[in-house]
């Protein structure tokens, strides 16, 4: 029941979930570049924060994807319902 209280917290505050978020971005790209890169299979691995980056981008344009296909085939005109 605990974690009820802390997302009641998040959402009454969101300059503080901000900051989580954002302090949760810092760790992931801190963590991948402290991570060994010795066991590298392909040479794009050896690049610092690539999947970090790669993956921000892909949710980035999926989200600007699914949006734009919801306008086009899901929004109707103006004097549609009426």
């Amino acid at each position: 029941m605990g974690i009820v209280k802390y997302i009641e917290l998040l959402r009454k505050n969101p300059q503080t979930m901000k900051r989580v978020f954002i302090a949760w971005i810092i760790f992931v790209l801190l963590f991948d570049i402290v991570q060994s890169r010795a066991e590298a299979h392909f040479i794009i691995d050896k690049i610092y924060i690539f999947w970090s980056i790669f993956g921000a981008l892909g949710c980035f344009l999926l989200i600007k994807a699914a949006k734009g296909l919801a306008h086009l085939i899901l929004g109707k005109d103006e004097g549609y319902y009426g």
